[in-house]
């Protein structure tokens, strides 16, 4: 209810989510309007890091029950999801794990990366993508589940 705020305010979203939540958001970071930061436990919740520059577009959904780490100059286009929590395979034992996203990536729109994936430096992740594994420094992935599609030279 108080995203209008955020909307008014020339300070901006980053800004309240590092004073008012504790997260490591650096002060050149921008997170957009209509974002939602969702944790599975409040005992249990992660944190959110973002490094200088990195972006987060419209829509997008973070999930922090385990840490998510976005690296500097990273880019998330609108409608991507993030997840460190996953429990449609097993409700008793969810797959859970950090997310790092590493400097000077970019994830194309709603895109989705599931519990434990590392996305290396430079890499691109193709709009409607869906990241199962570990993506390595430099390669353009795409598809469900996303495949290596190029490398950035």
């Amino acid at each position: 209810m108080l995203e209008p705020i955020f909307e008014l305010l020339p300070i901006g979203r980053a800004f309240f989510e590092r004073k008012i939540h504790k997260y490591d958001i650096h002060k050149t970071a921008y997170i957009s309007r209509g974002v939602r930061i969702i944790y599975n436990d409040k005992r249990r919740k992660g944190m959110l890091t973002m490094k200088k520059y990195s972006w987060v577009g419209v829509d997008c959904v973070l999930d922090i029950t385990k840490s998510i780490t976005i690296g500097e100059y990273v880019q998330i286009a609108p409608r991507a999801m993030i997840f460190t929590h996953d429990s449609s395979r097993s409700m008793k034992n969810p797959e859970e794990g950090e997310v790092i996203i590493e400097d000077n990536a970019y994830i194309g729109a709603g895109a989705i990366i599931l519990p434990g994936v590392r996305i290396g430096k430079n890499a691109i992740v193709g709009a409607g993508a869906v990241v199962t594994r570990d993506i390595d420094d430099n390669a353009i992935v795409g598809g469900v589940p996303a495949k290596v599609l190029g490398w950035r030279r």
